[in-house]
């Protein structure tokens, strides 16, 4: 049976992947405490909470919700941003992995060099 991780140790484990992406910075708006990039916000979260809430397509949502710790988020769910409920490992990278793809969603592209 996976280990299951406290709030905190979530939270911190969270805080730490989000900030060490490139450009990323932490917000407390709402009382909350998010990580944006570019201004765009890419994931947020509760220190008390065992969860986090990334960015996602209303195509993806769909799909994603079917998974038993993935529900629609809370006010910016119609907008296809979901939260995932952290309780072990497993739900931790999974977590990680829809971070990653919050963060390429919203994150500015870079313009190319002319040759």
């Amino acid at each position: 049976m996976p280990q299951a991780l406290n709030p905190k140790e979530i939270f911190h484990n969270i805080q730490s992947y989000c900030l060490a992406k490139e450009e990323a910075i932490e917000d407390y708006p709402w009382g909350d405490t998010v990580w944006k990039v570019g201004g765009k916000l890419f994931a947020g979260s509760r220190a008390e909470h065992a969860t986090v809430t990334v960015k996602a397509t209303l195509d993806e949502q769909a799909v994603l919700v079917q998974h038993p710790d993935i529900e629609i988020a809370h006010y910016v769910g119609r907008f296809g941003w979901v939260t995932i409920n952290i309780k072990d490992e497993e739900t931790l990278a999974l977590a990680r992995h829809l971070i990653d793809g919050s963060y390429s969603a919203v994150r500015p592209k870079r313009k190319r060099r002319p040759a």
